[in-house]
C-alpha cells in the first residue's frame, strides 16, 4: 500500500498522443523545484481548486487518524446525490461520482475497510435514485455508480466482517437492487473463494428467511413472486456451494408452484438424471402457466423438445412445434415444423392442416369437443388438457399467410392475402416485402403498392417522410427500367412534380431522380 497516495481517480482516462511528452516536461519541471517551492505550489493549486484542497484535507485527516471527519465528509457527498427537488440541475454524474470514488479509494488505501463498507450501505440506498432525478444520460450515472461500487466491493473482503456475513452483505445488497447495478459484479463471489462452512452458515440463514416469508398468492403482484424467486435463487447457490446438492431439488419442488420456477426445477432434475420426473413437472408447469405466464410455459415446451431431440424422437418434436404454432403462429415456427415433419415424411399433410388453420382458425388436432382428432397426422403433444384454448383471435391470419406464401414463392397467394388483409399503406415492411415478392410476376401490382406508399409518405408533409418516399420512388424507377417502360416512369415523375409543386423541398428531392 502506498501511504503517500492522495487518492486520485482509479479509472484511466484517454489521453492524447502529446500527453506523454507533456507529462515528461511537467515531471522535469517539478523535479527541479525545491521542497519549499513544491509545497508552495501545491498549496497554491489547492487554493485555486477546491477539489484539490478537499483531497489534501482528506489525506491529512487520514494520516492523522481523524477518520470521523473523513467519513462524515464522504457521507455528506453521498447524501448530496439525492437532490432536494426533482428538477435540480446542479447534479453532475461524472464529477460527483468521481469525487466520491476518490475519497472512498483513499479511505480504503489508508486501511479503513469497515468504514468504506458502512458508507457503501448509504451509497447503495441513495445513489440509484439519481436515475429518477437526473436529466443526464443513464450511462454517466451507471459508470459513476459502477466505479464507486467496485471500491466498496473491494473493501468488503478486507473488512472485519466474518466471511459468512460478507456473503450476506453482498446477497442482501443484490436482492435490494432495483436498477441492475449489481449485474456486472457477478465475479465477486467467484474471486473471493469463500469456504463450504461459510456457505453453510449462509444457507441456514436464507432457509429461515424463506420459511418466514409470506407466500405470495397467485393473484399477487409479480414483484412479490420476483423477490421470492430471487431469494430462492440465492438459497440454491448457497446449497450448491455448501455441498447440499440433495436439498436443492426438494427446495425447487416446494417453490416451483409458488414462484413459477418450473424451468429451474426441470433443469435440476435433468442434471440428476431424473428424466421422467422432469417430464411430469413440465406437463404440470405448462398447464399452470400457459394462460397467465405464456413465456414460462413455452420455455418448458422447449425443454421438452430438447429432451425429445436427445433421443431422436422427431415426431414428438413436430407435435410440440405444431402446438406452439397454434398458439402463436409465425413463419419461423413454420420453417422449424417443415424441417422436422419432412424427417418423418408427414410434411404434406401437416402443411395442409396448418394453412387451413390459418385460414379458418379451426384446430386440426382437436375435434369440436376439444378432444384429439384422428385426422391430424401427428400424435398429441401431451402438454395441453382436453379443454385448453389457444391460437389467434382473427382469421384468416393474413400476416402469417402472406409471409408463408412469400417463403414458398406463391405470388398469386401473396397478393390474395395482401389485398384481403391490408387496406392502407401504413405497414411499409409488409408492403415492400409483398412488392418485392411479386415484382417479377406481377410488376403492375408491385408498382401500385410502391406508389401508394409514396403518396402516403408525401401526404405526411415532413422532410423525413420525403426521404422515405424518394427511396420507394427509386424502386419504382428501377422496375420501370427493367420492364423497358421509361416513358411511363418519366410521365409519373412529371405528374408528381406538378401535383406537389408547392412542396419545394420535395421537388428538390424529385429533381435528383
Amino acid at each position: 500500500m502506498d501511504s503517500g497516495r492522495i487518492g486520485m481517480p482509479r479509472k484511466k482516462t484517454p489521453v492524447s498522443k502529446r500527453a506523454p511528452k507533456q507529462r515528461t516536461s511537467t515531471r522535469r519541471w517539478l523535479e527541479e523545484r525545491s521542497q519549499e517551492e513544491l509545497v508552495d505550489f501545491i498549496l497554491g493549486v489547492a487554493q485555486e481548486y477546491p477539489r484539490v484542497r478537499e483531497l489534501l484535507a482528506s489525506h491529512t485527516n487520514l494520516k492523522q487518524g481523524k477518520i470521523d471527519l473523513v467519513r462524515d465528509a464522504i457521507r455528506k457527498d453521498i447524501e448530496a446525490l439525492e437532490p432536494d427537488w426533482p428538477d435540480d440541475d446542479t447534479f453532475g454524474a461524472d464529477s460527483d461520482f468521481a469525487h466520491i470514488a476518490e475519497r472512498l479509494a483513499a479511505m480504503l488505501d489508508a486501511g479503513y475497510a469497515d468504514e468504506v463498507v458502512e458508507l457503501g450501505e448509504v451509497f447503495l440506498r441513495l445513489a440509484p435514485k439519481c436515475y429518477e432525478y437526473s436529466h443526464y444520460d443513464d450511462w454517466s450515472i451507471e459508470s459513476g455508480i459502477s466505479e464507486c461500487l467496485d471500491i466498496i466491493l473491494e473493501a468488503l473482503p478486507r473488512s472485519s466482517l466474518p466471511p459468512a456475513e460478507q456473503l450476506l452483505w453482498y446477497i442482501d445488497a443484490e436482492l435490494k437492487d432495483d436498477y441492475a447495478i449489481f449485474d456486472n459484479t457477478k465475479d465477486f463471489i467467484k474471486k473471493q473463494c469463500y469456504k463450504k462452512a461459510d456457505w453453510q452458515v449462509v444457507s441456514t440463514i436464507l432457509e429461515k428467511r424463506l420459511q418466514t416469508q409470506a407466500v405470495p398468492a397467485d393473484n399477487a403482484g409479480s414483484k412479490n413472486h420476483y423477490k421470492r424467486k430471487n431469494l430462492t435463487r440465492w438459497l440454491q447457490t448457497a446449497l450448491e456451494r455448501s455441498g447440499r446438492q440433495t436439498d436443492i431439488i426438494q427446495l425447487l419442488q416446494r417453490e416451483a408452484p409458488v414462484t413459477h420456477g418450473y424451468g429451474e426445477l426441470v433443469s435440476a432434475l435433468l442434471t440428476a438424471g431424473r428424466d421422467q420426473e422432469a417430464r411430469d413437472w413440465i406437463i404440470k408447469g405448462f398447464a399452470k402457466t400457459i394462460d397467465h405466464l405464456p413465456g414460462v410455459a413455452w420455455r418448458l415446451a422447449e425443454q421438452l423438445r430438447d429432451m425429445a431431440a436427445r433421443k431422436n424422437r422427431h415426431i414428438e418434436i413436430a407435435s410440440l412445434l405444431a402446438l406452439e404454432f397454434f398458439y402463436q403462429p409465425d413463419t419461423a415456427l413454420y420453417h422449424k415444423l417443415e424441417k422436422t415433419a419432412k424427417r418423418i415424411r408427414r410434411w404434406p399433410a401437416v402443411r395442409k392442416s396448418l394453412l387451413a388453420y390459418l385460414e379458418t382458425g379451426v384446430r386440426p388436432d382437436l375435434h369440436k369437443t376439444k378432444t384429439p382428432s384422428s385426422n391430424w397426422p401427428l400424435p398429441p403433444s401431451g402438454l395441453l388438457p382436453p379443454k385448453a384454448k389457444g391460437g389467434a383471435d382473427v382469421h384468416p391470419d393474413t400476416d402469417v399467410l402472406i409471409d408463408i406464401a412469400i417463403y414458398e414463392k406463391r405470388p398469386d397467394d401473396v397478393l390474395k392475402w395482401y389485398h384481403l388483409g391490408h387496406k392502407s399503406p401504413c405497414y411499409h415492411e409488409t408492403d415492400n416485402s409483398v412488392a418485392e415478392a411479386v415484382k417479377s410476376t406481377h410488376p403492375d401490382e408491385a408498382l401500385t403498392i410502391w406508389k401508394r406508399v409514396v403518396e402516403w409518405e408525401i401526404d405526411r408533409v415532413k422532410p423525413a417522410s420525403y426521404k422515405v418516399a424518394v427511396a420507394y420512388l427509386k424502386k419504382v424507377r428501377a422496375l420501370y427500367q427493367k420492364r423497358k417502360r421509361p416513358d411511363e416512369w418519366n410521365a409519373y415523375l412529371s405528374t408528381l412534380k406538378l401535383q406537389h409543386k408547392a412542396k419545394r423541398r420535395l421537388v428538390e428531392m424529385l429533381g435528383s431522380l
